[in-house]
């Protein structure tokens, strides 16, 4: 009986892994923007069409993702919402940081944001809205600007050096007159970020708000995640003082030892 050649097995294997982690770059592209069509994910993944639209029927068998509005476009559906609620449900950080996050929105009259560094991307993973009636519009799972908000300075100060260097790599787009585009002005800023222990953004992002952002550490003092407070700096007491940056500092130093008490004892974040 012939045998097949050493290692002949190996190639299904890669196969396979190329194959989820292309469906996986679907589903985020979908997440990122939807509907769309088969031509447009293709051209975004450098991929044939034939290819996609394999991988979308499989997504679409699965209930990953459903038939967009118009013909032979797609989105994510609903049943990716139960492998988020099983990450936001389980995760230790996020627990432990929700009622911090409520105690911070209320004391400083703003959004209270918790963000990491995921795969690369700077994303929230927990907020607690404003309980004033003017607040800024954030969701958990977007993306954050690491540029240009105070929650994405304190994040990209933390980094390594190698990783720090990827981010600053990509282009660093405007998004009103003072957002910071110069990298050399930016690496300053994280050098000052690192020094203070806290980051400040004033109308970088978006015309008229302004945020907190400072770094959750664990028990070796690694930077892990990012606390913040954002809200309009007019129409509300929200304001980039001494007193709010006390604020911040204290519940992102509470949520630093709740951390690292939960970590030493051995429970599993």
């Amino acid at each position: 009986m012939a045998r097949l050649p050493a290692g002949s097995t190996a190639a299904p294997k890669v196969s396979s892994y190329l194959s989820i982690q292309k469906a996986f770059r679907i589903l985020e592209i979908l997440s990122a923007k939807a509907p769309q069509g088969v031509t447009e994910i293709a051209a975004a993944l450098e991929l044939e069409k034939s290819s996609v639209s394999r991988l979308l029927k499989s997504l679409l068998e699965l209930g990953y993702v459903s038939p967009g509005a118009r013909r032979g476009q797609y989105q994510v559906s609903p049943r990716i919402l139960v492998l988020a609620q099983q990450y936001l449900d389980s995760d230790r950080l996020i627990n432990e940081a929700r009622p911090i996050l409520r105690e911070l929105a209320l004391e400083a009259r703003a959004t209270a944001h918790l963000g990491v560094v995921v795969e690369g991307q700077t994303l929230v993973v927990a907020k607690e809205p404003s309980p004033e009636l003017i607040q800024v519009a954030t969701r958990v799972g977007a993306r954050i600007a690491p540029h240009a908000s105070a929650l994405g300075k304190a994040l990209l100060a933390g980094l390594p050096e190698d990783r720090l260097e990827a981010f600053l790599a990509a282009p660093l787009p405007r998004f009103t007159d003072k957002t910071i585009t110069d990298r050399r002005r930016l690496v300053k800023i994280l050098e000052e970020v690192r020094r203070k222990g806290y980051s400040l953004e004033s109308e970088e992002e978006h015309a008229g708000v302004g945020c907190i952002g400072v770094p959750v550490r664990d028990s070796t003092g690694r930077w892990v995640a990012a606390l913040s407070a954002a809200g309009p700096l007019g129409g509300t007491p929200f304001r980039l003082d001494a007193a709010h940056i006390k604020l911040v500092l204290q519940k992102a130093e509470e949520l630093s030892e709740r951390i690292s008490s939960h970590l030493e004892d051995g429970a599993p974040r």
